[in-house]
């Protein structure tokens, strides 16, 4: 039982040759997005090795020139699955393609208007529903597109990033849709929305775990209640600052630091901090 899909890379660098590591990030990107919408399907939380027996992604075609590669999404066992599982009676390759391919234009919707520079909103129907407006008009998506979305970026971003190592695109396409997934050097750049560090200074405590000497910053850990939200942060010192004080706070469990914070457009409601940039240690 299989759902067959085309991918399909073009682009100068791969005229002569296909470069090994440009087709392997790219079949493992394609790989990660498809699991993330059986796993939503599925109700399930992550692929073990029993899952990957199967779910999986399987070549039937490769063609020279261009990337081009049939790939087949099977997925063994279904119908033993829905009895055991019932909740489960969605989960068919076409529903994990259609999954894929709807959280892939959620994000084109949300990601183009960060680029022009308006974020989104999101309001709940009574139904369980999401209305998305970008600024120029809405759409309507389920709980499941809305998630694989939001966990499927990181994926979409890597794909992105090929179109600077000499691909012009990268096409997923079904062969009985005329509906695609492209990411291509035209629409690269928005899933990499731009950076801002904001001017004010702000101070919370937080505990140190980990400190790299050579790139100047490390990870941090927030506690709730303080300025910027609970979590694990990634900070960079500004200026010359003595290192020492930083490696030895890694042996408290508690510090409080000066910061700016550098921050993104999120998608998926309020801006995202991608890094915090520390201009003191406070003892």
């Amino acid at each position: 039982m299989g759902e067959l899909v085309s991918l399909r890379m073009e682009g100068p660098i791969l005229e002569k040759n296909i470069p090994l590591d440009i087709a392997i990030d790219t079949f493992i990107a394609f790989q990660s997005i498809v699991d993330k919408s059986y796993l939503a399907l599925s109700q399930s939380q992550r692929i073990s090795k029993k899952t990957r027996e199967e779910f999986r992604i399987t070549f039937t075609k490769i063609e020279k020139g261009s990337l081009v590669v049939d790939l087949d999404i099977i997925l063994a066992s279904v119908v033993t699955a829905q009895m055991i599982m019932p909740f489960i009676t969605a989960l068919t390759p076409k529903a994990i393609w259609d999954l894929t391919k709807n959280a892939f234009n959620y994000l084109q919707f949300v990601l183009e208007s960060i680029h022009k520079g308006k974020l989104p909103t999101y309001n709940q129907t009574r139904d369980g529903m999401l209305v998305v407006n970008n600024g120029y008009g809405n759409i309507t998506i389920n709980q499941f597109t809305y998630n694989v979305g939001k966990e499927s970026l990181s994926d979409y971003q890597k794909l992105a990033k090929l179109t600077n190592q000499g691909v012009d695109r990268v096409r997923l396409t079904h062969k009985k849709e005329t509906d695609f997934i492209e990411i291509n050097k035209s629409n690269s750049s928005i899933f990499s929305p731009k950076t801002e560090i904001m001017p004010e200074n702000i101070q919370f405590t937080c505990e140190i775990f980990d400190f790299n000497k050579h790139k100047m910053g490390g990870k941090i850990s927030v506690p709730a209640g303080q300025v910027v939200p609970q979590g694990e942060y990634n900070f960079e010192l500004i200026g010359d600052q003595d290192i020492a004080i930083y490696i030895e706070s890694m042996l408290k469990t508690e510090v409080t630091l000066n910061c700016l914070q550098e921050i993104s457009p999120n998608p998926f409601g309020t801006s995202n901090i991608l890094k915090l940039q520390v201009v003191k240690i406070i003892k």
